[in-house]
């Protein structure tokens, strides 16, 4: 949509207020847009306020910092509120004012009308090759067959990631392959992980705490190497671990499982607790809370459920009593509970079916695309959003590119389109 509006307000600047081209938007789906409506919770999180090239993940940087830097938040910003609509921040997050995703899609629509903008929805494109200098496509529209010559083409297909796709087999990638595009292999990203002690998970389902996660990686020879790490809320569920924090290590998680390495990933439940001053909290607590049992010394420190756990894995129960004779002995009860809070691991063994993902990681290649995102090698072909190798963080980050790469790609695609036209007119042909 955002690549359409580009490429209809370029032909406008081009012949003043008619514009002297078409452009047609082809959607596999009954109505346009409606992956937006199940953004940031039906609230749109729509750009954040530290873009930057850092936050993604792709194959070619060159490329995805121009497309970057050409529109930093400011400019999305402006873009939507060229468009009519109010926004406002919260903690960096941008949100539309009425924080309703439908606000962030109504908009588009509206402009897409207001510009004239040709869609055909239900659409399955089953033909697509480069001809004559631009490209003919093949699609059927419900019974109706159809076939148009388009001087530039974007491709904006996005992904199965969500499952809005109402045809379940088409392949998002298809047009792609039919002009030889390349590909790389897709992942889920920004998605729940599943754990192998689901024996501890099926007791810790509903608890959400603030912690510290570190990835590790391990080889065949069972070498544990640091990744990553990052902080947040955690999420668990009965099959594993959730949440932002979490989504953040999905993609690679995802891409480290399919080739066949372990993944381990440390929970610290206590990110606040210091490890060097760990030791003189236990006894100065020992000395506070004599002879309480276990559950009770912790009160106020773990969260019931996590305790539970905690101390079922260190072989300990709740019941039992800290001895007051033996100050070697209570330190060591109370500090092996303390230690495995703070180094809590567990192994990953799968990310959630892509479907339930919120984007993927991989697509076409982005070192195929110049930093006006035209295919090196097609000329007149572009793409943007979600088709390509690119995948950003939770926060904004992914619906960010997809804005700025389809302003992007509308624009130059446009500027493509038209200068063919004045080619042609020159050459004296139709």
């Amino acid at each position: 949509m955002t690549a359409a509006i580009a490429a209809l307000e370029e032909a406008q600047i081009y012949n003043g207020t008619a514009a002297p081209g078409r452009v047609l938007l082809l959607e596999s789906n009954d109505r346009v847009g409606k992956k937006i409506l199940a953004t940031g919770n039906g609230k749109c999180n729509f750009t954040h306020e530290k873009i930057s090239g850092v936050s993604y993940h792709t194959d070619d940087r060159t490329v995805l910092e121009a497309v970057i830097s050409g529109f930093p938040t400011e400019a999305v910003l402006h873009f939507f509120e060229r468009l009519g609509m109010l926004y406002r921040e919260k903690n960096g997050y941008f949100y539309p004012l009425p924080e309703t995703a439908s606000t962030v899609l109504d908009v588009l629509r509206l402009r897409l009308s207001e510009l004239g903008c040709e869609i055909s929805c239900g659409v399955l494109v089953y033909g697509f090759e480069n001809k004559s200098g631009g490209f003919q496509i093949c699609f059927a529209e419900g019974e109706k067959k159809r076939l148009v010559y388009a001087e530039s083409v974007i491709l904006a297909t996005g992904s199965r990631a969500g499952g809005f796709l109402q045809n379940k087999n088409t392949d998002p990638l298809g047009p792609a392959k039919c002009l030889g595009l390349r590909s790389t292999a897709l992942y889920p990203s920004l998605a729940k992980c599943i754990c192998r002690e689901d024996f501890y998970y099926r007791q810790l389902a509903g608890v959400r705490s603030q912690v510290r996660l570190k990835l590790y990686g391990e080889d065949q020879a069972a070498v544990r190497k640091f990744l990553r790490q990052e902080e947040g809320e955690l999420q668990l569920t009965k099959e594993g671990i959730s949440g932002i924090v979490v989504f953040q290590l999905s993609g690679k998680i995802a891409e480290m499982l399919s080739e066949k390495r372990r993944v381990i990933v440390e929970i610290n439940f206590l990110p606040e607790f210091s490890e060097g001053e760990l030791s003189g909290w236990i006894e100065e607590r020992l000395s506070m809370l004599p002879g309480r049992c276990l559950k009770d010394f912790f009160l106020g420190v773990l969260h019931k459920k996590v305790l539970d756990v905690c101390l079922q894995a260190e072989g300990l129960k709740g019941t039992q009593e800290i001895p007051r004779g033996d100050r070697g002995k209570s330190f060591r009860m109370v500090s092996s509970v303390m230690e495995r809070a703070l180094h809590f691991t567990t192994e990953v063994t799968g990310v959630s079916d892509i479907r339930q993902a919120q984007v993927c990681r991989g697509g076409l290649v982005l070192s195929q695309f110049d930093t006006k995102l035209e295919c090196r090698k097609l000329a007149g072909c572009f793409a943007c959003g979600e088709v390509l190798n690119v995948d950003g963080e939770c926060g904004g980050y992914n619906l960010h590119f997809a804005w700025g790469s389809g302003l992007l790609a509308g624009r130059e695609a446009m500027k493509r389109a038209l200068k063919n036209r004045r080619r042609r007119g020159i050459d004296g042909r139709e």
